[in-house]
């Protein structure tokens, strides 16, 4: 399979209080784990990443796609454009989300450390899929997911990097499930 990252151009970033058919994305690496309080499903994407975090009868989906992907409007909660910094904050039943994304544009060299340095990390602590080169740069994208697990909560760390122009797209998602009181 040929994976070569679209352009960050008109990428963003959603929230959903449903589950997403699969058949929509084209999933590059996949990790799936169970604690008490929740389960999780991480999956790097072609244009980004996909989280699913459920607890009880409650589900929670996460992407970020690009402008072509095909994705429902039913209990869309967030759309926000990545090109737009943001905090989200939302709670749905009993899970709390916390969410930030931006996008960063990065000096050249600096570009290239950063992209060496997610290229050398190991999955143990999440995901990582290296897309191939298109051919006009010789160093290909590279998606990171890094995962803190814990019984009630994660903690999950997303850097995707897009070398044709020097971008990265970089969030941090939060999702806790509270107490019964």
């Amino acid at each position: 399979m040929l994976t070569v990252r679209p352009k960050i151009t008109e990428h963003s970033f959603h929230l959903f209080a449903r589950s997403l058919h699969p058949e929509l994305f084209e999933v590059c690496a996949q990790r799936e784990l169970q604690q008490k309080f929740y389960r999780l499903k991480i999956s790097i994407t072609r244009d980004g990443h996909l989280i699913q975090f459920g607890h009880d009868n409650t589900l929670l989906t996460e992407v970020t796609a690009a402008a072509n992907q095909p994705l429902p409007s039913q209990a869309n909660l967030i759309t926000q454009p990545v090109q737009r910094s943001g905090v989200n904050l939302t709670r749905l039943d009993s899970i709390d989300y916390r969410s930030s994304v931006e996008m960063e544009f990065v000096d050249p060299k600096m570009f290239v450390l950063i992209a060496q340095q997610l290229d050398s990390q190991l999955e143990c602590e999440g995901l990582i899929h290296r897309f191939q080169s298109n051919g006009r740069i010789a160093m290909g994208a590279v998606s990171y997911m890094h995962v803190q697990s814990f019984e009630r909560n994660v903690l999950i760390r997303a850097i995707h990097t897009f070398p044709d122009s020097q971008l990265l797209i970089k969030s941090e998602s939060r999702f806790a499930v509270a107490p019964q009181t």
